[in-house]
């Protein structure tokens, strides 16, 4: 293999281990400890800024902040190197350019600068090293739902701030001018009037600035009802949106995981869909037997995560199964007995298809009905020919 060839992959491995969500143990175990990287950093910085700790113990925490920012160093130039390989990407200079200025990359950036020396410098700057805390971000899903429930509804959101906005300067001017002559100190012009009217809208009530009069006092509390409901608005948006995109990434995910059976690669996207609605979740405990050996088989499963043991009883190896995949497809179309015993090695969740279901499926598809049945003996061939 060429050098330019061997460099193409690596940087493919390396992609692999830190940027995809599906890649195996491998990616899971740098992502691993990439977070806990990110703990001690961050950990550190807060118990540093204890005065005590800091005065006692601070030259050890300054070499962990160090060796951590080391760590962070050296991934954030891996990730320039491996943005040549996003998906879709138009050029690799262009890619790491993209990343570069990309808020996920002006992190990295930020955690890669030893700022833990910053004192030493007569800098006051060290404040900094609490930044890699926003890389935990990246690891979480969560916060990626948020971000897609906030995107969806963005124009939703943009009025409702449009009319939050208009509350509270009509709401801090109305309160400034009942009270500047009472508190001249407090509520001396409209801006600072709006300190007071954020607090009231937001129904915090530090109580450092409160009305004295009595119109005063009326608007008070009419700002701080209003302030109720005009927050639920935004707040019950976001949260239907967020649960709209965790299902949203759910079905997808059904949806891959039906599509790679062979007994539904000819069905279309639609179709494929309908199977996804029909399946039920599962849990299973590590040790659970999923299956065994003999018993009448009524459902095929898919793996969404953790791991399984495929014991046949005899003298071939058991094997092991794991996210992504399924088994038990033969199930659906064919009065057999199972072949293995299965079980579950790890914590697991499934989805089921019982036949019930899917001949119902079926029923209500006739369309479909010789084309699953020639996929069921193309199948049923290549499992009696091996």
């Amino acid at each position: 293999m060429s050098e330019a060839g061997t460099r193409a992959t690596l940087r493919a491995r390396a992609y692999d281990l830190l940027a995809r969500d599906d890649s195996g143990p491998g990616a899971r175990a740098v992502r691993a400890a990439l977070v806990l990287l990110i703990v001690v950093s961050v950990t550190a910085a807060v118990v540093k800024s204890v005065p005590q700790i800091g005065r006692a113990h601070g030259n050890l925490l300054d070499l962990v902040l160090l060796l951590t920012t080391f760590g962070f160093a050296i991934e954030y130039g891996l990730r320039i190197w491996i943005a040549a390989d996003n998906p879709g990407a138009a050029g690799a200079a262009r890619e790491r350019l993209r990343y570069l200025f990309s808020l996920p990359g002006l992190v990295d950036l930020i955690a890669a600068i030893p700022f833990a020396l910053a004192p030493h410098l007569g800098l006051n700057i060290d404040w900094l090293d609490i930044v890699p805390i926003f890389k935990l971000l990246r690891h979480t899903a969560a916060f990626q739902f948020m971000v897609e429930a906030v995107y969806s509804e963005r124009r939703v959101l943009g009025s409702a701030a449009v009319l939050m906005l208009a509350l509270l300067v009509f709401q801090s001017s109305a309160v400034y001018y009942f009270e500047r002559e009472a508190q001249p100190d407090k509520f001396g012009s409209i801006p600072e009037a709006m300190w007071w009217g954020i607090v009231t809208l937001t129904t915090v009530g530090y109580g450092d600035i409160t009305p004295v009069t009595p119109w005063g006092k009326i608007a008070g509390g009419l700002t701080a009802v209003m302030g109720l409901c005009m927050f639920a608005i935004p707040v019950g948006i976001i949260a239907s949106a967020f649960i709209e995109a965790v299902r949203r990434r759910e079905f997808v995910d059904t949806w891959n995981l039906v599509a790679k059976v062979p007994l539904f690669r000819m069905l279309d996207a639609a179709r494929i869909a309908a199977v996804a609605g029909v399946l039920r979740a599962r849990r299973a405990e590590r040790g659970e037997r999923l299956i065994r050996k003999g018993d009448q088989a009524d459902a095929m499963y898919f793996i969404v995560s953790g791991e399984v043991e495929v014991d046949q009883e005899s003298a071939a190896p058991k094997g092991r199964l794991g996210a992504g995949d399924f088994f038990g497809e033969i199930a659906l179309i064919a009065e057999r007995e199972r072949t293995a015993t299965i079980t579950a090695l790890t914590a697991c969740r499934l989805l089921v298809l019982h036949k019930d279901d899917f001949e119902r499926f079926m029923d209500a598809h006739p369309d479909l009905k010789q084309a699953v049945r020639d996929a069921a003996q193309r199948r049923l061939k290549e499992i009696n020919a091996a």
